[in-house]
């Protein structure tokens, strides 16, 4: 018994003992500790990654557009500009030719414009802070600005290397490039995904046929003189598309439900 209490009684003399070392609470070095922490919280954190803006996250969708798509397309531009150097073409035969290596270019990008439905990933990127729509109108714009860049090299080919007409130049080319994407963005908004990009490669090959078939059966229709009733389908053309455009992103931005309905219409 005598032991237990002693036992105790140290316990009770140490406790004692650690509570006179321990000294009473420092005001000055809190309120100093306390202010530090605050200054420290107030400033952003070391290696924090900031929020990207819509500029950047366009700019990082070109990472994701394969490298084929790219070659593709200076592939075209080459093969242009070695019509205007190495044939003998006629100026009809080269509006012909920026015609057709123009709407090839809908061919070359339309697949990673549809990689999201090709992937089935949409539903996962409309958890995103840059949802599906955001997805979309990014690779729109990147691989806009690419053709826009694919297109000016074709139209100023035969006029830099040969001296044709730029203005006929331009609207030979610009009307089956945009009459290319605004049938394929109808097929894309209308049909499902595993139909939408063999249709829209359909339609595509059946834009340039017809430019072809245009160049042989009516060669007046590729004339100085029909330059400005190319200008006006080149124009209404342009306008489909945008239309086009715009009713599609639409469809994505209405939800995963209105999507999937859209896509099994007709």
């Amino acid at each position: 018994m005598s032991g237990e209490m002693g036992k105790r009684e140290v316990e009770q003399l140490l406790r004692a003992h650690y509570r006179a070392e321990r000294g009473g609470p420092d005001a000055d070095a809190k309120a100093a500790t306390l202010a530090a922490v605050r200054a420290e919280a107030a400033l952003p954190a070391r290696g924090a990654v900031q929020p990207m803006s819509f500029a950047g996250f366009v700019a990082a969708q070109a990472r994701f557009i394969r490298p084929q798509v790219w070659a593709a397309q200076l592939a075209l531009v080459a093969a242009m500009v070695a019509l205007c150097l190495l044939g003998d073409s006629a100026p009809r035969d080269l509006s012909l030719a920026s015609g057709v290596l123009a709407a090839a270019t809908v061919l070359v990008g339309l697949p990673d414009l549809l990689s999201s439905a090709a992937n089935r990933v949409a539903e996962l990127e409309y958890a995103c802070r840059f949802d599906s729509r955001a997805v979309a109108l990014a690779r729109l714009i990147v691989l806009g600005c690419s053709d826009v860049a694919v297109l000016t090299a074709i139209v100023l080919s035969a006029p830099l290397l040969l001296g044709a007409d730029p203005f006929a130049s331009l609207v030979h080319a610009c009307a089956p490039y945009f009459l290319s994407c605004a049938g394929a963005l109808v097929l894309v908004r209308r049909c499902p995904p595993s139909q939408a990009l063999p249709l829209g490669f359909a339609w595509t090959l059946l834009v340039m046929a017809a430019a072809y078939a245009a160049f042989s059966l009516v060669p007046d229709a590729y004339a100085q003189a029909s330059a400005w009733a190319w200008a006006l389908v080149a124009a209404a053309s342009a306008a489909w598309a945008a239309r086009e455009a715009r009713a599609w992103l639409g469809c994505i931005a209405g939800g995963l439900d209105k999507l999937a309905s859209s896509s099994t219409l007709r």
